[in-house]
């Protein structure tokens, strides 16, 4: 494997747009040839068991640590150009957060992966505390072992924001955290860069902001395939996990990577 981080997308807040922001990431990296692997990380909602339409017997429970393909649904049964491992058919089964540690530590092991994209839960200063919660019990412990990298979203005004500026206080570790804002599409006017690198100094690098607009939202759409347009916050949060964005390739490479994971 190469030595590029595992990407917790994460937040302070719910309907930020972290699952769609894990999508795009993880469709960027393969569609640059990387072998990459969506894991659902939001054992309570799996919002990418819903969008990828996949049944009940697709599991983080199948996952045998010898060999996650028994866990994991590949490129060519998804239409995507990554792989995915869905959360648990319980996700009040005792054992997750440790069960979610050794699947990722299993990942992190494959020489055939390049890039682990963790679709991660809102996380609040309280859980990155516990080592009982996702925060605390998974990304915590990566993060300060130096293999991984928090992605942050964040929201413009009210608890969005108030919320997600504590919590970025509470982990810590600036040079490793990158939060995008993300805008509504019918806030004419977001903060500018400028505000936003004010309010992150010392907390966070920035990524930029995401506007929704209808275009953007087209891809939230369950089961579509991921466009192949690459904002520059996204961009940023890409370069930031040592992905070129830059050399984002055309269907050709999408083609490639099923039939190597398939």
């Amino acid at each position: 494997m190469s030595e590029r981080p595992i990407a917790f997308v994460t937040g302070g807040s719910g309907g930020l747009g972290k699952s769609g922001n894990a999508r795009q990431l993880a469709a960027l990296a393969g569609r640059q040839r990387l072998h990459t692997v969506l894991v659902d990380g939001n054992p309570g909602q799996q919002s990418q068991r819903a969008w990828h339409r996949l049944d009940a017997d697709r599991m983080l429970e199948n996952a045998q640590w010898d060999d996650l393909k028994h866990a994991m649904v590949m490129p060519r049964e998804l239409g995507q150009p990554y792989a995915l491992l869905p959360g648990p058919l319980d996700p009040r089964a005792p054992g997750l957060i440790g069960l979610y540690g050794r699947a990722l530590i299993a990942l992190s092991r494959d020489p055939h992966i390049d890039l682990i994209v963790v679709d991660a839960d809102r996380m609040d200063p309280a859980q990155w505390r516990s080592s009982h919660t996702f925060a605390g019990g998974v990304i915590r412990p990566f993060m300060q072992a130096g293999a991984g990298r928090i992605l942050f979203r964040i929201g413009q005004t009210g608890s969005q924001l108030g919320d997600g500026l504590k919590t970025l206080d509470a982990v810590g570790m600036p040079e490793l955290t990158i939060t995008c804002a993300q805008a509504p599409g019918t806030l004419s006017n977001p903060r500018p860069d400028k505000d936003w690198k004010r309010m992150l100094d010392g907390l966070s690098r920035f990524a930029g902001t995401d506007q929704w607009t209808a275009q953007s939202l087209t891809g939230q759409q369950p089961g579509q395939p991921q466009g192949t347009q690459c904002p520059a916050w996204l961009a940023r949060q890409a370069r930031f996990v040592g992905v070129d964005a830059s050399a984002d390739t055309d269907t050709k490479g999408v083609s490639w990577l099923r039939r190597i994971l398939a």
